[in-house]
């Protein structure tokens, strides 16, 4: 029975249903704590019943879920109320490929557009190890502004392995993995391989996409039958119609391309659909070139008509000529024809002549409409442009791992942290620090969202690809004010390469973004800190141990920076890194604070800057260690204006030279240095707690108690702003709120015997 109006899946409140198949309801429902529409597929219950294949939903929910690509489905949850089973997506507001090939005569363009996107999507599932196996028009939805969504991946695993008739139009019953003697796929669109059971790989899904393409330009299905049997033994044994029987203008670049992902013979077809995206994307530009070609002699030719029955000039200067026709002399005969109409038919009398003719007036034409075409593309690009000349703050989202591999998590989380770091140090650019962005971390979201949240306009995401010695990244930059693409690029590189790789790409965003770089800005970016590519590695496997703290394994960041070190003994940022390690250490507790432990700070951070006056974190290091341990706080305040000095983006710098203002009484300095420190964090929890102290200690009692709750918003968990939220209620004289802030934080800390003593005493 389908769930009616109201009905509650979580947060999500349903409205009504939109559509149910042999694979599941789909409903329309309102998240209530976002306040946005969804749509919520259920999960059949004779499929959840069994573990297996609930284990196997589950793990194409969670393997779609990793995928950010605007043309893959994004999920926002997978849950379950009870004994039902849901996934929560996007709302999508179109209609699929199916409807829309029926309601509508496809272009040329059109289908070379929604293919490319098809392929797009595919590509980059293939590249994280997903294989779709069901691609048909009916898991393809097309939005009202033509962006093309690809639905359901890996939808076959959930299909049960019972032995029932397979329907030409339902997919067939089976499977588990890509086993031989299992069947998967939707019987028009399954590849010889899934029809005879045999294992499949991406290249299935490259047949399917030709079986589309085919379909989408003939008007018809390449491969039919009466009964299932019969498409099987078609796709088997029978080629496909010529194309151009159907559809007599489809050009013959097309049809290679959609006879090579049809051939029966995997191994014969595009071996990856990247291959196949990019023939269809060459196919296009040359097309619209073409057409551009002809628009532009079109208006050249009306342009000579006017000028001629102006002037009454009728030479071959002008481009133009007049022809007698069919040689019967007669002037009512006579008409206009274009230059290379004209030249066409004077080959044949004046051959050396006309071929000189025909060389200089064919290059003339082809350059003025390229030059159009060119004029036309770059008004494009400088509309593009121009969105991206106004961008002055962006934020670096966390980088996806899409290799399969969480060993590989270092990679994307550390080249995310490198790029932040370079991109701070752009002159009038700001950008969002580590500790905000990774709150975003593993979070579908709405570039939009994102930018409103962190006041930001554009958003920079990224995917990683590692597989062994090679390394893929996909970055895109989105406008976050309206959501628009302003530009994307794909690396692929040798690890090896890494270290050139992230001032190769520091220095393509800026170029986007339209900031314009001094010398010194561009020496900046491309500064390699290392030339080794191993011990940059273990610097960023230093630097993604760093913040597992205060897990026990933040303790390993100290032995991939010293690892880094005896790599390149010269690596200054590494000896940064133990800098940091120790004295952070030290400082909160997690090593004891002995005079050893911050000698070691201060010895890695003296080397560091003795390799590199100009490290900001090296710095900051040095300062705490002047500060908690050589009682020289003239000397911390100039190692932290120094760090601030040299990166202004250095947000962490800000926050300590903040406190050490508040130590000092210097509220006024304190506040300056946080209001700057939270445009750059403004997700920070020390930011807001240190703001919310400065308020307290000068008395502003409402406005402190107001900060410390946004505080306790970021992190309800934080221990110490309960405590200090319940010394201002103290303050107020709300004796009962100061008590209950003081006993959260005692149980927070693990301290329950306190808190109920605390409780009791003033109950």
């Amino acid at each position: 029975m389908p769930l009616s109006h109201g009905t509650n899946l979580g947060r999500y409140e349903i409205r009504s249903l939109l559509g149910a198949g042999g694979m599941g309801e789909v409903y329309l429902a309102q998240d209530t704590t976002l306040r946005r529409q969804v749509a919520i597929k259920l999960l059949p219950a004779n499929l959840t019943a069994n573990k297996d294949r609930l284990h196997r939903f589950e793990q194409e929910a969670y393997a779609i879920s990793s995928l950010n690509h605007p043309n893959i489905l994004t999920i926002h949850e997978i849950g379950a109320e009870g004994s039902l089973h849901f996934i929560a997506t996007e709302l999508i507001e179109g209609e699929n490929l199916r409807q829309h090939i029926k309601r509508n005569s496809l272009e040329l363009r059109e289908v070379l557009d929604i293919g490319i996107q098809i392929a797009s999507a595919l590509s980059a599932a293939h590249a994280a190890g997903i294989v779709h196996r069901d691609i048909k028009p009916e898991n393809i939805m097309i939005r009202r502004d033509r962006l093309a969504k690809v639905l359901d991946f890996g939808l076959a695993k959930l299909i049960e392995q019972d032995a029932s008739a397979v329907d030409t139009k339902a997919p067939t019953k089976a499977l588990n993995r890509t086993e031989p003697g299992v069947v998967m796929g939707t019987t028009i669109y399954m590849s010889p391989e899934q029809a005879r059971g045999l294992e499949v790989d991406a290249r299935t899904d490259i047949w399917s996409l030709g079986v589309m393409l085919y379909e989408m330009l003939a008007g018809r299905r390449p491969f039919e039958g009466e009964t299932a049997s019969d498409v099987i033994a078609a796709i088997l044994k029978v080629e496909p119609p010529i194309l151009t029987s159907s559809a007599p203008d489809v050009p013959a670049e097309l049809e290679r391309i959609v006879t090579k992902a049809l051939r029966k013979d995997k191994e014969e077809r595009y071996q990856g659909v990247k291959d196949l995206e990019l023939d269809l994307k060459n196919l296009k530009k040359r097309l619209e070139f073409e057409a551009e070609l002809n628009r532009s002699a079109a208006t050249e030719e009306k342009n000579s008509k006017a000028e001629r029955a102006t002037t009454g000039n009728d030479s071959l200067a002008d481009g133009t000529t007049q022809v007698a026709a069919a040689q019967t002399g007669d002037a009512s005969a006579i008409q206009a024809t274009s230059s290379i109409e004209f030249i066409i038919g004077e080959i044949k009398r004046h051959k050396l002549a006309a071929l000189l003719i025909l060389a200089t007036l064919v290059a003339a034409i082809a350059y003025f409409a390229y030059s159009r075409y060119r004029v036309a593309s770059d008004k494009a690009n400088n509309s593009a442009a121009s969105d991206a000349s106004t961008i002055r703050s962006i934020a670096v989202l966390p980088f996806v791992n899409e290799s399969n591999n969480v060993d590989a998590e270092y990679l994307s989380d550390g080249m995310t942290e490198s790029l932040i770091n370079s991109l701070s140090q752009l002159p009038n650019l700001s950008v969002k620090a580590r500790s905000t962005v990774f709150r975003y971390k593993g979070k579908e979201i709405e570039p939009q969202q994102v930018g409103s949240e962190l006041n930001v306009q554009a958003i920079l995401n990224g995917r990683v690809v590692q597989r062994g010695d090679d390394l893929a990244l996909y970055l895109s930059l989105v406008d976050a004010r309206n959501g628009n693409q302003l530009w994307g690029e794909q690396y692929n590189r040798k690890l090896a390469d890494l270290v050139t790789l992230q001032g190769e790409i520091a220095h393509d965003v800026s170029n986007k973004l339209w900031v314009k770089l001094s010398g010194a800005d561009e020496q900046k970016l491309a500064k390699n800190y290392t030339e080794n590519a191993e011990a940059y590695q273990l610097y960023l496997k230093g630097r993604y141990y760093w913040y597992k703290f205060p897990a026990k394994e933040f303790e390993k960041s100290r032995d991939y920076y010293q690892q880094a070190i005896d790599v390149d003994p010269n690596y200054a940022l590494a000896y940064a890194g133990l800098a940091e390690y120790y004295g952070f250490g030290a400082a909160t507790g997690f090593l004891p604070p002995t005079s050893e432990n911050w000698s070691k700070s201060e010895a890695a951070a003296n080397k560091a800057l003795a390799l590199d006056d100009a490290l900001p974190d090296a710095y900051n290091a040095l300062a705490g260690v002047k500060q908690f341990n050589n009682d020289d706080s003239a000397g911390a305040e100039r190692d932290l204006r120094r760090a601030i000095e040299l990166n202004p983006s250095y947000a962490e710098g800000r926050n300590h030279y903040a406190a050490h203002l508040i130590n000092f009484g210097r509220l006024e300095e304190a506040l300056a240095q946080m209001r700057k420190g939270l445009e750059l964090e403004p997700l920070s929890v020390p930011f807001n707690r240190n703001l919310a102290m400065t308020f307290y200690q000068t008395r502003q009692y409402d406005r402190a108690i107001e900060q410390y709750q946004k505080t306790l918003e970021l992190d309800p968990n934080d221990a110490y702003t309960h405590e200090l939220l319940g010394d201002t209620y103290e303050q107020k004289g709300m004796q009962k709120e100061a008590v209950a802030e003081w006993s959260r934080a005692l149980r927070l800390t693990g301290d329950n015997e306190s808190a109920t003593m605390l409780e009791r005493t003033f109950a």
